[in-house]
């Protein structure tokens, strides 16, 4: 464990936390990136514990920080209520959060408490004339008269007795903190960020997150939709823990670990009162239908057009492409497209009620789907247990 926790940790946590980015929250602060990085490791000495690690969307709050930063918003509520108490509307003030110290905060508290700087020393355990000079500095720096000198000793203005009140509300939240993460440190914690391809796994994966959320409250829980580039590139920064959807086989790179978790199939869907429905159709009666697909560079678009190819014919040209699965599926029921999307027996039985299934027989159409790491990632629990719950969610039966 490192120093305690101080005021200026808690501004840093809680800027970083709701920019994140180190640059913006230095800026906010009027502090440089150097110092800003310096406070947040001192906190994460002072709690054992990282706040923050690289996400997707920039620097991400970890479920440890989420706890924290409870208190520290407790924190900064009880410094600006103290702030409107000492200082007039629009006269020119320091802004407590970033002027004061907790040790300057203790050492008026003691003064109050005690009506005496060499009692308030001794309490303190240290000697009268560097807490004379510490009270000094804290009153110049805030522009305030804290204390007023009598013959029994020194009596606490208004100001002293707001800022020992406040001392003692500040002290109970931080003290708190490194006790409420020790307590809710049972269970599983962590982040678990999701890259989820185009039309495989989407569903699944929300039901999974949802399970997990009512297991283990403590994780921290992204799904990052994209293309399969963009989510490698963000794996490999480390901003993603893992990719769900059709894996790649053999054409994976070499840096990537995939685990196959079910099989789907290649399926044609389209809206039950479609011309096809109840029909089986051949692969020239799909040729001039129009289509909703995946992106080109997905496997589905390219089974899609080598199915055509295959037949001697050119790939269907009037196509919607789409990247959400349940837009793909909204989108069949609205028109008269055909969809090219992958299910599994599970999916297919519970298909909703307004879509069909258009049987065509269609070659090699299995395909394995699952999770995609890098293989030099740690072994995690919180993935570890995404990744177990993917595999029961796909087991699932319909319904």
């Amino acid at each position: 464990m490192g120093r305690a926790l101080d005021l200026h940790h808690a501004d840093a946590v809680l800027h970083l936390a709701e920019l994140r980015s180190y640059r913006l929250a230095a800026g906010a602060l009027a502090t440089s990136q150097p110092t800003l990085t310096r406070r947040v490791q001192e906190a994460e000495a002072a709690l054992g514990q990282p706040l923050f690690r690289r996400g997707w969307s920039g620097v991400e709050p970890t479920s440890a920080c989420e706890l924290a930063l409870e208190h520290f918003t407790e924190v900064a509520a009880a410094v600006a209520a103290a702030q409107a108490q000492l200082y007039a509307p629009g006269r020119g003030q320091p802004r407590l959060m970033r002027a004061l110290r907790m040790g300057q905060l203790q050492a008026v508290a003691a003064v109050v408490r005690t009506g005496s700087v060499t009692a308030a020393a001794q309490a303190l355990g240290i000697g009268q004339p560097e807490l004379s000079r510490l009270l000094g500095r804290t009153a110049g720096h805030l522009g305030l008269v804290l204390f007023r000198r009598h013959g029994a000793g020194m009596q606490a203005l208004a100001p002293a007795q707001e800022l020992a009140r406040l001392h003692d509300r500040l002290h109970h939240q931080l003290a708190r903190v490194p006790a409420r993460l020790a307590q809710d440190g049972a269970g599983l914690a962590g982040r678990v960020a999701v890259g989820m391809l185009p039309f495989s796994g989407q569903n699944l994966i929300a039901r999974t997150f949802a399970r997990l959320g009512n297991q283990h409250p403590r994780l921290r829980l992204t799904c990052v939709p994209g293309s399969y580039n963009g989510l490698t590139e963000a794996l490999r920064r480390r901003e993603i823990d893992c990719i769900v959807g059709v894996l790649r086989g053999e054409s994976v790179a070499p840096d990537l670990e995939e685990t196959a978790l079910a099989q789907e199939r290649f399926t044609v869907i389209a809206r039950r009162d479609h011309a096809l429905a109840g029909t089986t159709g051949s692969i020239a009666a799909l040729a001039g239908a129009r289509w909703v697909v995946a992106p080109h560079g997905t496997p589905v678009r390219r089974y899609f057009d080598r199915l055509f190819r295959q037949t001697g014919r050119i790939p269907p040209v009037q196509t919607c492409e789409m990247l959400s699965f349940s837009s793909a599926e909204q989108m069949l029921v609205e028109s008269d497209a055909l969809g090219m999307l992958t299910y599994g027996e599970a999916q297919l039985q519970a298909l909703r009620p307004d879509l069909c299934r258009v049987e065509v027989t269609l070659p090699r159409a299995a395909v394995p789907v699952g999770i995609t790491r890098l293989r030099t990632a740690e072994g995690e629990a919180a993935v570890a247990a995404f990744a177990d719950g993917m595999a029961g969610v796909m087991g699932d039966p319909p319904g």
